[in-house]
């Protein structure tokens, strides 16, 4: 169960306005719905890693090179979703993947009065829900029930998460829509609209609310089951404004602005959830810069579930009562509180805080003038839950080490440059990660090493990517963005979009390459480039895009490179994104690829998967769940209508050329034969676990009995299928 906690608040004091008076307009700043509960980004090329990978390649002064691909397999979704206004999955209890579509019937009113725009009243929405098999299992239907004082709604969706047993005691499953529904005169109304499953329907057929409350869900996190019983934790987010009266200080009228975050464990009886905690924080006491980074941060350790409460002492600024004249200053003498919880049925347990000293680095200029305004410090804004070290050495499941960003705000720039340290459990400074970072990557955790990041500095020659061990804070390896391979060679210039992967008994990184090649039939060639652990050339592989690419940007994480993600062959397999001229025209179409990188065997390489704009829309959003030892792999790829305004969903099993779930192969003109659990082949039997990992290897006949239960890739012949021992 996800349990990502990934929204941004816009508070009254925006780190890039923290001047303007415009900053400081009161309630309509705050804007609950940016904290509602989502999950992971459903795109691999619009997430944070993706997002800071293009902002440091933009730094370095990345340009794309003009630079059609071979002919793909092309395989057909195993399942399409119908066209819809909403369109995405759920996470559903016993660990469960569902799916949704969402279409909604709205009353249009032509430009009118003083509106200059057809305006669009919601009256009904309408969710299906599939369950993992796709098929359909409920739908919820409602009409749009307005209060006097509202006029529409902007945002009506439903949470990414199905829970039972949690608003009742009945075993029905239960459905939350988010409701933001705009105020006349400004402002939002919030609300939080559960339903159940099949459940109670009025004469209308519409379904009847099980409860509806007037906040937004700001977290779900589900805890290890209680009997027969599931266990989910809720969290809603409510704004608070306190009355001040009208001569009152503007100070005053600041500090009465907070947010409300309220815990709900489930339902034991028919009086519904239950509160297990309860705080209201001001604004001006947020963590970070007071926009980037929430409060709360909920994560999974076994079978605790435990929830972290961060904010600053005091409010971080000094007083001020005029934006418009005073200097807003940063207080002295403050400190970034940390508290840990451990929840249960009856409520949150505190069993650690952690006081950290927040104090500005003035960042003086060579003639000794400050050039940093503020320092602001927050913990989860680098790997969210990830900045909880409970496995660092020293560390332990009550007292973890703590990364902490430190932001200095510069006034120059009106920007932010991050440091990061590790700090112990009782508050003191442990390791110096990195200082005045230009940009930072995230990398996947291998087993047996410690976890990395890669921070991205500047010398006089360029730039360099530094890879540090965050447990230890000792730099693993540096490496020049402008990177010679040998003695000889020309520089390459290495993307900042990079990812670690096991090789042997070691590790190795794979890096991007700037700039493509063109072979001498126009073919645009994108490279990967693979350097060792400790610096060192290993080798390139090339990957054929075609002609006319205009824009190449690949998706590289340590499950993605890891032998078999998309392709059941052994040749390393990429997947990426190509914008692509049209012939005469100036438009440029979006394309997404998976091909197999050239090879003795296929010279010209191999594409897998090519996918453009269609009769369903252009590409929307893609997300891949890489197989796992217990589940298939899947790839989701969402299209979007301009004109209709409708997505469309489909869904491509990975790897995405091996036959499905088979029991008995017969292929005489490959030599191939399965019966009875028994391989057959003219050539050599490779077996492979869902998640790439190599489990056999025979010569001709190989007896799958000898395996443990569970899904299986049988590679022979040039051919793969996925094979059930049961």
């Amino acid at each position: 169960m996800k349990n990502i906690y990934q929204s941004i608040i816009t508070m009254v004091l925006a780190a890039g306005s923290v001047f303007s008076a415009a900053a400081v307009t009161g309630h309509t700043d705050f804007d609950l719905s940016k904290f509602r509960y989502k999950t992971d980004s459903r795109s691999v090329f619009s997430n944070k890693k993706a997002q800071r990978t293009f902002a440091i390649n933009n730094m370095i002064e990345q340009k794309s090179a003009l630079s059609k691909a071979t002919e793909a397999e092309q395989p057909a979704p195993f399942i399409s979703f119908p066209a819809s206004d909403q369109t995405g999955n759920i996470d559903a209890p016993n660990g469960e993947l569902w799916y949704y579509t969402g279409n909604f019937e709205y009353l249009e009113i032509p430009p009118h009065d003083n509106v200059m725009f057809t305006d669009r009243i919601l009256q009904n929405y309408t969710f299906k829900i599939y369950n993992s098999k796709m098929e359909l299992i409920g739908t919820i239907k409602d009409k749009m029930d307005y209060a006097d004082n509202e006029v529409r709604v902007p945002s009506c969706e439903i949470t990414p998460v199905a829970t039972r047993n949690f608003f009742n005691t009945d075993d029905k499953i239960e459905i939350i829509i988010s409701l933001a529904v705009n105020r006349d005169g400004g402002g939002n109304n919030y609300r939080s609209v559960v339903y159940a499953l099949n459940g109670e329907k009025d004469a209308d057929g519409d379904d009847v609310p099980v409860m509806i409350m007037d906040d937004l869900v700001g977290d779900v996190i589900e805890g290890p089951a209680t009997g027969d019983s599931d266990n989910f934790y809720i969290t809603f987010m409510s704004d608070v404004y306190e009355d001040v009266a009208e001569d009152a200080p503007f100070w005053d009228y600041l500090m009465a602005q907070k947010a409300a975050v309220t815990i709900y464990g489930k339902a034991l009886d028919d009086k519904g959830p239950r509160v297990i905690y309860e705080t209201v924080i001001p604004l001006m006491q947020f963590p970070g810069n007071q926009e980037d980074i929430g409060p709360m941060i909920s994560m999974r350790r076994g079978d605790d579930v435990i929830y972290s409460i961060s904010y600053y002492k005091l409010p971080f600024y000094n007083r001020y009562d005029n934006p418009m004249s005073d200097d807003m200053t940063q207080r002295e003498g403050n400190s970034l509180i940390i508290d840990l919880y451990k929840a249960s049925e009856s409520g949150l347990t505190k069993f650690s805080t952690t006081e950290i000293p927040v104090v500005l680095d003035p960042m003086p200029n060579s003639d000794g003038d400050p050039t940093c305004l503020f320092s602001y410090f927050s913990v989860g804004n680098l790997l969210y839950s990830g900045d909880f070290l409970y496995d660092a050495p020293g560390a332990s499941a009550n007292a973890p080490d703590f990364i902490i960003t430190r932001g200095n705000y510069q006034v120059s720039t009106d920007g932010i440059i991050d440091s990061y340290f590790t700090y112990k459990n009782d508050g003191s400074l442990k390791n110096t990660l990195f200082k005045y970072a230009d940009g930072t990557i995230s990398l996947g955790n291998l087993k047996g090493y410690e976890p990395q990041q890669m921070f991205v500095s500047a010398d006089a020659y360029g730039y360099l990517y530094n890879f540090v061990d965050l447990y230890s804070g000792k730099k693993a390896v540096t490496i020049e963005a402008d990177y010679y391979y040998d003695d000889d060679s020309d520089p390459e210039l290495l993307t900042a979009n990079v990812a670690r992967y096991t090789d042997g008994d070691n590790y190795k990184y794979v890096f991007e390459l700037r700039y493509p090649l063109v072979d001498d039939d126009e073919n645009d060639i994108l490279r990967f480039m693979h350097i060792t652990a400790d610096g060192k050339f290993d080798h390139t592989d090339n990957v054929n895009m075609g002609k006319g690419v205009a824009y190449a940007q690949s998706f590289l994480s340590t499950e993605a490179v890891a032998p078999h993600a998309y392709s059941i062959s052994d040749t390393p397999t990429y997947m990426f994104l190509v914008k692509r001229g049209v012939e005469s025209s100036d438009v440029m179409e979006e394309e997404l690829m998976i091909a197999e990188a050239q090879s003795e065997e296929n010279p010209e390489g191999k594409t897998l998967l090519q996918l453009g704009p269609n009769e369903n829309g252009t590409l929307a959003s893609i997300y891949p769940e890489f197989a796992t030892e217990d589940n298939s792999g899947r790839l989701f790829i969402y299209y979007g209508n301009t004109v209709t305004s409708k997505y469309v969903l489909d869904i491509y099993e990975l790897p995405i050329n091996a036959e499905d779930g088979v029991d008995t192969i017969e292929d005489d003109e490959a030599g191939i034969s399965m019966k009875n659990g028994v391989v057959k082949s003219n050539g050599k039997i490779h077996v492979f676990t869902l998640d790439g990992r190599h489990a056999a290897t025979a010569d001709g006949h190989f007896n799958t009995g000898s395996l443990q239960p569970g899904m299986y890739i049988i590679a022979t012949c040039g051919k793969a299928f996925k094979v059930l021992v049961k």
